[in-house]
């Protein structure tokens, strides 16, 4: 287990000094003399002394304190002992999009918010970009965001917003550096939403909460729109509720709605062959699945669904959900993400009006085992280190729940800040950060 250090940086010429805890004393075994440390991937000798008070006290010369690249000003740290080595951290970096010295705006609250988590908890945090040189990243402090030299991180958590990014050779050199220095990368990589459905189809336990699902085609559309009276072709690569297309049937008719609709009013194809032909149109070169539709719960004629939000606490198959809501489409709508209009409520007072408090709580037990069972899936069979994932689940009239998608970098705008003003996720993204930093540091001492 770690404890926490601080390091009194009284004059840089001399140095700094960082008191240690008693519990990590017993572990070190030590008397007056040199000590080991291991921060961001480097090493250093430090002096342990009896100070005038008592205390035993770990010293580090300047040129030590800025070999290591230890923060400046000093920072609380995580430390523990192994094999006689302390090590130091954890360095955590986030892998994203830079508009200058800060991430990009839709990531920097998140950011932020996770500075001020690491500075109580103890750690180091920076950012970096496809184009950063190695050993410098963008830092967060009272003066707001600056770029400077920084440790080599622990861990790195990737937010990258682009898939052609993730394809591009500078994302490769990226990965492949931090896959030789043994850094723990997660998420991996975007999956697509055929991947997802493949993966999850193969759990035996999922596969009747799965709605029918299959690549796009025109042969296929016209078979499943024979089998459906509501289709959903939904772009495989696609994030956000963007480029989707409701298709339902209306008698011999068929309604095509979709989300870059301006006026919301859907498209009339008069039969299967001119609902092809305009599907066709719609969908261009771009690879698009069908789903099959579900009449899912409504509050006022709007369709509801749920995102539950999935965090790895440790091992593959430990996995905790941190936080869920329901997410109620806008007037005419045909999805209900908060990006397209979509309005957040309480998962558990809309299921209980719906089936009553007895229902309603096996019903959400349910979807809650559903959320779980589909990230250990995805993390088992997703070809590469994941950790989080939004898991989409709707409820039917009947009570049923089913899952209708899952997502590897799930929006940060969905869930809002808590009462002690850190959200879920970033907490979660901490607490696993510190596991895979501990574990690390076992790998290294054994």
């Amino acid at each position: 287990m770690a404890s926490t250090i601080a390091f009194r940086h009284d004059d840089e010429t001399k140095g700094a000094a960082a008191a240690i805890p008693r519990v990590l004393l017993s572990f070190l075994r030590i008397s007056n003399g040199g000590l080991t440390i291991r921060f961001g991937g480097k090493t250093a000798t430090a002096k342990v002394e009896t100070d005038a008070s008592g205390k035993t006290v770990m010293m580090l010369s300047a040129d030590g304190y800025k070999h290591l690249k230890l923060p400046v000003p000093p920072a609380r740290l995580k430390a523990f002992c192994r094999q006689g080595v302390l090590e130091l951290g954890p360095v955590i970096a986030v892998l994203t999009e830079l508009t200058g010295s800060a991430p990009s705006e839709n990531i920097r609250p998140f950011c932020e918010e996770l500075h001020h988590l690491i500075e109580k908890e103890g750690g180091c945090l920076f950012v970096e970009g496809l184009d950063s040189r190695a050993g410098t990243g963008c830092t967060f402090s009272a003066n707001g965001w600056k770029t400077g030299e920084v440790p080599e991180p622990d861990i790195v958590y990737n937010r990258i917003h682009s898939r052609l990014a993730e394809k591009s050779r500078q994302f490769g050199m990226k990965t492949a550096a931090y896959k030789e220095k043994g850094t723990g990368f997660f998420n991996a990589k975007y999956l697509t939403k055929m991947e997802v459905y493949e993966c999850l189809y193969a759990n035996r336990f999922l596969r009747p909460y799965l709605p029918e699902t299959c690549r796009y085609g025109p042969a296929c559309l016209a078979e499943k729109l024979g089998a459906f009276n509501i289709l959903y072709a939904k772009p495989e690569n696609g994030s956000q509720g963007r480029g989707i297309i409701r298709i339902e049937k209306k008698e011999s008719r068929f309604l095509l709605g979709h989300t870059h609709q301006e006026n919301r009013l859907p498209e009339v194809a008069e039969n299967v062959e001119d609902t092809v032909q305009k599907m066709e149109q719609l969908t261009g070169t771009l690879p698009y699945i069908l789903q099959q539709g579900i009449p899912l719960l409504s509050a006022d004629g709007r369709q509801t669904d749920f995102r539950f939000l999935v965090w790895r606490t440790g091992a593959k198959n430990d996995w905790q959900i941190v936080s869920s809501l329901a997410r109620t489409a806008a007037d005419d709508a045909i999805v209900s993400n908060l990006s397209q209009g979509g309005l957040p409520t309480k998962p558990a007072p809309l299921i209980c009006h719906h089936f009553g408090k007895e229902k309603g709580r096996l019903v959400l037990e349910l979807m809650h085992e559903l959320a779980e069972a589909a990230a250990i899936t995805l993390c088992s069979a997703g070809n590469g280190h994941f950790a989080e994932f939004g898991i989409d689940i709707g409820v039917d009239w009947d009570g049923k729940p089913w899952v209708i998608e899952a997502n590897v970098k799930p929006s940060k705008a969905a869930f809002g800040v808590s009462r002690g003003g850190i959200r879920p996720s970033v907490k979660a993204l901490y607490r696993y950060g510190l596991f895979l930093w501990t574990e690390r540091g076992m790998e290294h001492a054994g």
